[in-house]
């Protein structure tokens, strides 16, 4: 267990860069995907890549503005 809370704040702050970019990357082979079978069938195909998008974007952005440490160090200089 760490001892104090800025080793807490570090970890959390290490898995939600690591989520971030697993999800950044996911993202972008779905898109490639879809691209690919656009092009390849020559018609347009439903963009099942925004599901991931959207939801997880949405996800991560309320996970970076809720973090604790962030709001703790933007109420102390109100």
């Amino acid at each position: 267990m760490p001892e104090s809370t800025e080793e807490t704040r570090s970890a959390g702050g290490t898995a939600r860069r690591i989520i971030t970019v697993v999800w950044a990357v996911v993202s972008g082979v779905q898109f490639v995907i879809w691209l690919l079978m656009s092009l390849i069938s020559m018609s347009f195909k439903s963009p099942f890549w925004l599901w991931t998008i959207g939801i997880g974007g949405v996800a991560l952005a309320l996970w970076w503005y809720l973090d604790p440490a962030r709001r703790g160090a933007r109420g102390g200089t109100e």
